[in-house]
């Protein structure tokens, strides 16, 4: 199956060795994807363009705030708000994933969701602005969006 770049895939990896024939190994998560010219990874998202890995950057697939409750780490400052942010894609095909408009919408059709352009400031400042003392990456596998996060987290 070719590649599927998308327009805010545009960033090279930092994930990934350079192997001959320009092709090419991605170590963002523990599927170590070899990844010949043209094609994608099993996430779908990073992929081998002439040699280089590219990675989704900068854009949200989901974005929401929360009460940290919500979060698998409920007891991390109680009571706090916590901005989630994810993107498309994901390296697991979970038949139960609660999130699977996003985290499968490169895989199947049915759960197509826009991507929303979005800087790491911009994210930042959406945080700021609603009071949440903590930021996540989240509802897919934030392995394979490593470089995105970050960009965010810094």
């Amino acid at each position: 199956m070719p590649a599927a770049p998308s327009p805010l895939a545009d960033l090279e990896g930092e994930l990934y060795e350079k192997l001959p024939e320009g092709r090419l190994r991605c170590f963002a998560c523990g599927h170590r994807c070899l990844i010949p010219p043209g094609r994608d990874g099993v996430c779908r998202v990073r992929f081998n363009e002439g040699g280089t890995l590219k990675v989704p950057f900068g854009y949200v697939g989901a974005l929401h705030v929360d009460p940290v409750e919500k979060k698998p780490f409920f007891h991390a400052l109680p009571g706090a708000r916590a901005l989630s942010f994810g993107m498309l894609g994901c390296d697991y095909h979970c038949g139960y994933c609660q999130n699977w408009i996003t985290s499968q919408a490169l895989r199947d059709p049915r759960a197509v969701v826009p991507p929303e352009e979005m800087s790491a400031s911009e994210l930042a400042a959406l945080a700021r602005h609603h009071g949440a003392r903590i930021v996540t990456s989240t509802y897919n596998e934030p392995l394979i969006t490593s470089e995105w996060a970050v960009a965010v987290f810094r």
